[in-house]
């Protein structure tokens, strides 16, 4: 993890030279137009294998993924976070699958949520106390009112750092395998009032501790 008074980024993966995964390599529909939440689930588990050690989240080495194996992976988690249409538009839906995922490999996980409704002196706390774990955060951005924002509306995404620029936090992160910036202030007031929200996990064991 690189850290500085005013910068953050974590220990992230690739798979085949790529920042994380993308829908856009499944061939199943529903997971192609709708898997965003599904694969942010899987993009969590792959940093607890690799930035915890928590080998058992993840049945592949997380050093040295592949598309198949990404796939192979994203089709499991589909029956836990399942594509709908209207989307996962909830934190709660996520949490949930997320949870059992982990409870069938022997892990018992708590969450920590940000709701979209929280003031940005809040949600940039959070961020903060993350990534400061050396963990990611998953994003839900629902509607935007501000189109600049629209290729992030509507989806899951990866939170993977953070630095500060003339007093404003600017987040880093990945979706569709690769990486973006982005303002958080500007993305996190979207002038909507369906919100999403940010979700992380805040503790995690074996479940029989």
């Amino acid at each position: 993890m690189q850290k500085t008074p005013d910068r953050i980024k974590i220990d992230c993966f690739h798979i085949e030279g790529k920042p994380g995964g993308s829908q856009d390599w499944f061939g199943d529909y529903w997971m192609h137009i709708g898997g965003c939440g599904a694969l942010a689930a899987c993009d969590l588990v792959i940093y607890l294998a690799k930035n915890l050690g928590l080998s058992g989240c993840c049945h592949f080495d997380p050093g040295r993924l592949t598309r198949r194996q990404y796939i192979e992976l994203g089709m499991i988690m589909k029956s836990y976070i399942r594509p709908r249409p209207g989307g996962v538009i909830r934190t709660s839906i996520f949490t949930r699958g997320l949870g059992k995922y982990l409870r069938d490999r022997g892990y018992q996980a708590d969450f920590a949520i940000c709701r979209g409704h929280e003031d940005y002196v809040k949600a940039c706390r959070f961020v903060k106390a993350v990534l400061s774990r050396n963990l990611p955060i998953a994003c839900l951005m629902l509607r935007h009112k501000e189109k600049v924002y629209a290729n992030l509306s509507w989806h899951w995404f990866m939170i993977t750092g953070y630095e500060m620029r003339n007093d404003r936090m600017v987040l880093l992160g990945h979706t569709y395998g690769t990486t973006f910036k982005v303002d958080f202030e500007g993305l996190w007031n979207t002038g909507r009032w369906l919100k999403g929200g940010l979700v992380a996990v805040s503790r995690i064991r074996h479940a029989d501790i």
